[in-house]
């Protein structure tokens, strides 16, 4: 709870400078929108000011009454309506609050293409059917982390390599390790006027099997070998992913889903503190 609660409150304009009693509203939202309770009541409140290191407001129950439709006498503004069970948000005072929320990164998991721009509509192209439209959003998503992760482990990979090997670390691993197909079509791209160079180094023309190459001719990669064991475990089916991805396949299998929702839980666990080296 507590990672999904900081990320709320700094999505909240200012949210260190407003009163105590603005916090509690807030945290009311929190419950609502993002742990998604059928209703709140002050206790949860009291959890959250706990759960942050705040100091809470002296009465939090009688604060909840005294704005709501139950509050007497009545109050000008209601900001809650009182339930059997707790308290939820006032429809106007919601829609009030929520203006006041700063718009955060998409979620990988809530991801959608937004085609609302384009002049041409995806049922303006012949031939497609139901099915294909809803492949095309669900490639979408999969190829939105992909995009995120390779990213992220050639940035990774070239930090760490820098490292080890020095500042000629390309003109070594391309020694080192069987690198044939990325240096040919990186010889392709220089050649073509049509194709855009993907990037600076090799990493930038290789294939996730490709990374793996790297795990193994330099387990010091990483400090903990089972880290390097735990990514090498899972390159593989991300190979096969992507080969589906971009080769149109009818759909992916839900195992190799599952072990994608794995492996980018276990990435970020493991990244995480090697990020933190580099701040």
């Amino acid at each position: 709870m507590l990672d999904d609660l900081q990320s709320f409150v700094d999505s909240v304009k200012d949210f260190t400078n407003l009163k105590t009693s603005e916090k509690v509203d807030y945290f009311a939202l929190f419950f609502l929108e993002v742990e998604k309770k059928a209703d709140f009541n002050h206790k949860d409140i009291v959890l959250a000011f706990q759960q942050l290191k705040l100091v809470p407001l002296s009465n939090i129950r009688r604060y909840l009454i005294s704005h709501s439709n139950k509050a007497t006498p009545k109050r000008r503004k209601v900001k809650f309506i009182k339930t059997k069970t707790g308290f939820h948000i006032e429809g106007n005072y919601n829609v009030e609050l929520k203006t006041n929320i700063i718009a955060q990164e998409v979620p990988f998991i809530n991801y959608s293409v937004n085609a609302g721009h384009f002049e041409l509509k995806p049922s303006d192209i012949p031939f497609l059917n139901a099915k294909i439209k809803r492949n095309a959003e669900f490639f979408s998503k999969i190829y939105f982390l992909l995009y995120h992760l390779e990213n992220s482990i050639r940035k990774f990979l070239t930090i760490r390599l820098s490292s080890i090997l020095g500042q000629d670390w390309e003109k070594t691993v391309c020694s080192d390790i069987d690198l044939v197909k990325a240096e040919r079509i990186r010889s392709e791209i220089h050649l073509s006027e049509m194709l855009p160079k993907r990037g600076d180094t090799i990493l930038y023309y290789c294939m996730w099997d490709d990374y793996g190459k790297f795990l193994k001719q330099y387990p010091n990669i990483f400090d903990d070998r089972k880290e390097t064991d735990e990514v090498l475990a899972h390159l593989n089916s991300l190979s096969k992913i992507r080969n589906a991805v971009a080769h149109n396949a009818s759909t992916i299998p839900k195992e190799y889903q599952d072990e994608l929702t794995l492996f980018l839980k276990k990435y970020i666990k493991i990244m995480k503190n090697y990020a933190l080296d580099q701040d």
